[in-house]
């Protein structure tokens, strides 16, 4: 643009105006396969759109734990297997009665064995006086969940192993989950 040494500055300017007033010839559309890109590109667009206003996201509390005992029977036959787990304070209160929940057992080949219930209770188990100061400078604290399974095992077997317990909390709009920013 300025290489010529000859050429006035006003000539130079005119002519680098000109090359930016053309550049608008780069955003038209003119062949099909352009067409269908910028359609494709505005489809999902929409997609994504109406995702975010109409979609939901399943949300689930993934708890390690250790199985202690068996529990009770329930009126509808169904067997309770205790579990104590370790829970922060702002997800305590998220955990109800009825949540389905499945208990990860880890077998000894490495593999897991996947059972499946549901909430029946939940309640903090009380802490020695040392224990106590502890838990008020950290944010969890010990829970005893009762989970009424659905395969007909008996819970006996299962006393004294650890476990992943997965709680599912429900679906919740992806507007109201970015609106609270939580993850």
């Amino acid at each position: 643009m300025f290489n010529n040494p000859f050429s006035s500055f006003h000539d130079t300017v005119a002519e680098a105006k000109e090359e930016r007033e053309q550049l608008d010839r780069l955003l038209t559309i003119s062949t099909p396969r352009e067409r269908l890109l910028v359609a494709l590109i505005a489809l999902l667009l929409f997609l994504l759109a109406a995702w975010l206003l109409f979609g939901n996201v399943a949300r689930s509390l993934a708890l390690d734990g250790l199985l202690v005992e068996a529990g009770e029977t329930l009126p509808e036959g169904r067997r309770t297997v205790q579990a104590l787990v370790w829970v922060g304070s702002d997800a305590a209160p998220r955990i109800e009665a009825g949540m389905p929940a499945a208990l990860e057992l880890a077998l000894a080949d490495g593999d897991s064995d996947i059972i499946e219930g549901r909430i029946a209770a939940i309640a903090a188990v009380p802490l020695s006086e040392g224990l106590a100061a502890l838990s008020a400078r950290v944010p969890v604290a010990v829970y005893r969940v009762d989970i009424a399974l659905d395969e007909s095992l008996d819970p006996a077997s299962l006393a004294g192993r650890n476990c992943r317990i997965v709680i599912e909390l429900g679906s919740q709009s992806l507007v109201s989950l970015m609106r609270t920013g939580q993850s």
